[in-house]
């Protein structure tokens, strides 16, 4: 990483439908903050977000793109963290456990993570894994991800729960052991209950003066589980024994 940044460096680190864009629109109504979306995130586009200013929000360049997935470090210092001609006082971007998918060398930007110990982590985490895995099917089926049909329903293998519990659990521990010593957990949860305290806890850890922040977002009406996950009965006997019947506990 360059030394002479004059800002610091930080990465919302998640999975999809843990409030990680309600987090990103809360940091860019500060002044002194620009948060990117996931730039790694998708295949044949780069998603800078609205904020960035230089480039189109979505930028279809095959060579930039090229550019990120061949020499993605590269990429990260000429076009996310480099120099502004505005003074931010931090500059981060999204990122999700799978955004290495298009890199072809998926080690290396978790390895610079871990060799450039400027960069700050907000882990951010939503409390039951079963709401998030309801909610990422619901957008990809609807093919919505800021906005919800809430009347969507639909099953889920006892296998498909299992799975996704295990895998979540499993690389999140991975990044919080990885990470311990510069890492902010932030509950998708506090995020909506206890805002004000939530954001401040952020913009300390990232050096930046508080101030009351604002969001674009709108929360999706709130639906039980019971309703919208057809075999709901079935997944919650199943799982009652476990350390997952937690996430059926409505």
């Amino acid at each position: 990483m360059k030394n002479n940044l004059q800002y610091q460096p930080f990465i919302i680190l998640g999975t999809a439908r843990t409030g990680s864009t309600m987090l990103w629109s809360y940091l860019n109504s500060h002044p002194n903050i620009l948060c990117l979306r996931g730039v790694y995130g998708s295949t044949n586009k780069i998603n800078f977000g609205k904020f960035y200013g230089e480039l189109p929000e979505e930028y279809h360049s095959s060579e930039l793109i090229k550019l990120r997935n061949e020499r993605p470090i590269e990429f990260l210092e000429n076009y996310v963290w480099k120099e502004y001609s505005k003074p931010f006082k931090a500059v981060g971007f999204k990122y999700f456990y799978d955004h290495d998918r298009h890199l072809s060398n998926k080690e290396e930007v978790i390895s610079y993570f871990k060799t450039n110990r400027a960069v700050k982590f907000l882990h951010l985490k939503r409390d039951n894994l079963l709401a998030t895995m309801f909610s990422y099917k619901r957008a990809l089926a609807q093919q919505q991800w800021t906005k919800a049909n809430t009347d969507f329903r639909t099953s889920i293998t006892v296998q498909e729960c299992n799975d996704y519990f295990q895998q979540i659990l499993k690389i999140q521990n991975q990044f919080d052991e990885l990470f311990s010593d510069r890492t902010l957990k932030v509950s998708y949860d506090n995020l909506l209950k206890a805002t004000e305290r939530t954001l401040q806890e952020v913009l300390d850890f990232i050096g930046v003066k508080a101030i009351s922040l604002t969001t674009e977002t709108n929360k999706n009406r709130e639906t039980k589980l019971s309703d919208c996950i057809t075999n709901y009965t079935e997944l919650k006997t199943h799982f009652k024994s476990t350390d997952y019947a937690k996430y059926f506990n409505e």
